[in-house]
């Protein structure tokens, strides 16, 4: 019977190691599990600031396209405005000559 004895310790104890192995296997299966549903909760959170970064992209060019929009409005105003300054001048400019043309112009008196 002791040979009984040694055949049945040396078939228990690969026994045991594949049990303690499948208990190792199905412990790492489960974190591994829990590692992927953390990962895909950073893909998540990843993809959703790529998506706000994107939204801002957006906003920030149309916002420069307002202020592209404003500074050519700002521009044809300062345009106008020199326009308007030198048409001033030349209107008082030609009203100086047409005060002294009519200066020169002598009324006859009537009776």
């Amino acid at each position: 019977m002791l040979w009984l004895k040694a055949v049945t310790l040396k078939i228990s104890k690969p026994v045991v190691k594949a049990i303690i192995g499948t208990k190792i296997a199905d412990e790492t299966a489960v974190s591994l599990k829990e590692i992927l549903s953390e990962i895909e909760k950073v893909v998540y959170v990843v993809e959703t600031i790529a998506q706000a970064s994107n939204d801002q992209a957006t906003e920030i060019a149309q916002i420069n396209q307002g202020i592209e929009q404003v500074s050519q409005v700002i521009q044809t105003n300062a345009a106008t405005a020199e326009e308007s300054a030198a048409a001033s001048e030349e209107l008082s400019s030609q009203a100086e000559i047409l005060r002294e043309m009519v200066g020169d112009f002598q009324l006859k008196e009537q009776c």
